[in-house]
């Protein structure tokens, strides 16, 4: 048997998908062993990685370094995740304090590593993605969630897993596998048990969120389900694509309060050619219209994107058509980011990196200057108007203040004089908007 006092320790990098999946990781491995916050105390250290975000490979080389005295002691160093899968046995033959990596599909084999069953002398690697697994049997519970975190009214819930679009920029389809959905039953069950423990608001997770398909339960069934079988207050979801926005999600979005009113909807490029070349399968005029359909039937919904600028071959021209379809489709935030080759995708393939890394600089920074501009003039029309707001925690930047947010994900500053403060995360309280940022608004307690 392990001893009592085996102990592991955690660390997370890239997205919301790699948070849940360090919960599942969590819930596995506290069968034989407990967690520690403290680095120095553990036996077992799990880096669980991005092959996504920029500098993400050197990122994890440095922390490596760093944990070289620790690997010099007898801890056990794992690399999880999609750098494990991507990078593969590069990761054990360069020098660097680690004895095992393994994929996001093989997250079951950290039982046998704990336990001795599995020798580490026999196999370092676990890198099989799976058709079919969801971990819809292991759900993490209320304590996993938040763990950790300064808010305790919203959970991220893993839905759906891998990708089947291929975008040419990505390797998400390499790197965590085909689509799969987790059935409905399993995700109800874990919100119902998250609103036992006092969440207020859950965002559904996917690499390719609204294609969820569990049998004959598609995406738009299982928004009535949650809302049908459990209480939970808000409902989001995020990261989808706009292939997969039926008429019927955004009718039900605009009928269903708790369904709320803020969809991220990733653009990457405003040029039919640039689209094209990375196999995106929509064009601008077919993605404008999506956005005009949530514009004209959900009220007051916010709209969020992801662009990429220099994408290879993307011309001056092509960039001037994605500044004239952010401002078309009036986008109210962007996540904008400069092109940078991913080893393994099908650009890396195929296309030089031939946009000097000058003009993408260029080119991000107008794309960044004018979208600000955007923002802050959206948040503007906010002013003078009294809201419904959902108190979160006390605002990092200054204690006496605290931070609640629209049903469209917009976020409020403001002083809750007098008010109970043991008991408000989670409340709804109305606020007058007296001011706003292009991040956010700041408002005060309404008198009405």
């Amino acid at each position: 048997m392990v001893s009592a006092k085996k102990q592991f320790y955690i660390e997370t990098y890239g997205c919301q998908m790699n948070e849940y999946d360090s919960l599942l990781a969590s819930k596995i491995l506290e069968k034989d062993a407990t967690a520690t916050q403290t680095v120095g105390d553990a036996d077992v250290i799990l880096l669980n990685t991005c092959a996504v975000r920029e500098n993400a490979h050197q990122k994890i080389y440095n922390r490596l370094r760093e944990l070289g005295h620790l690997h010099k002691r007898g801890a056990k160093i794992g690399i999880l995740g999609c750098m494990a899968q991507n990078l593969r046995e590069d990761l054990l033959y360069e020098n660097l304090p680690v004895d095992f990596i393994m994929g996001p599909d093989a997250l079951r084999n950290l039982t046998g590593l704990i336990d001795g069953t599995t020798p580490q002398d026999t196999q370092r690697s676990f890198l099989n993605l799976s058709r079919t697994e969801t971990y819809d049997d292991i759900v993490p519970s209320f304590e996993h969630h938040m763990r950790g975190r300064d808010t305790k009214i919203t959970a991220f819930v893993t839905i759906q897993r891998g990708c089947n679009n291929f975008c040419a920029f990505c390797v998400v389809p390499y790197t965590r596998g085909r689509e799969r959905s987790r059935p409905a039953e399993s995700v109800v069950n874990e919100v119902r048990s998250l609103v036992d423990s006092g969440v207020k608001s859950v965002v559904l997770l996917g690499q390719n969120v609204n294609s969820y398909h569990f049998e004959e339960t598609r995406f738009v069934d299982l928004i009535e389900e949650l809302l049908a079988k459990t209480t939970i207050e808000r409902i989001y979801f995020t990261s989808p694509h706009p292939k997969d926005f039926p008429i019927e999600l955004i009718k039900l979005m605009a009928h269903e309060p708790r369904f709320c009113n803020q969809v991220h909807m990733p653009l990457q490029a405003g040029a039919d050619a640039t689209l094209k070349r990375m196999k995106r399968n929509y064009t601008r005029s077919e993605f404008l219209t999506i956005v005009e359909n949530f514009r004209s039937r959900v009220a007051d919904v916010a709209i969020s994107t992801d662009v990429i600028v220099g994408f290879p071959g993307e011309s001056e021209s092509d960039f001037e058509e994605t500044l004239d379809v952010m401002a078309e489709a009036d986008f109210d935030s962007a996540f904008m980011f400069a092109y940078s080759e991913r080893k393994g995708t099908i650009a890396q393939r195929l296309y030089p990196d031939d946009v000097p890394d000058d003009v993408k600089k260029r080119r991000l920074a107008t794309l960044i200057e004018k979208q600000l501009a955007r923002s802050l003039i959206n948040n503007e029309r906010y002013i003078g108007r009294t809201v419904a707001v959902m108190a979160e925690q006390p605002s990092r930047r200054n204690t006496a203040e605290w931070v609640a947010r629209l049903a469209n994900g917009r976020k409020v500053i403001f002083h809750p004089h007098g008010m109970a403060l043991a008991t408000l995360a989670g409340n709804t309280v109305r606020i007058t908007i007296t001011g706003a940022s292009s991040q956010v608004l700041h408002g005060t307690l309404s008198t009405d």
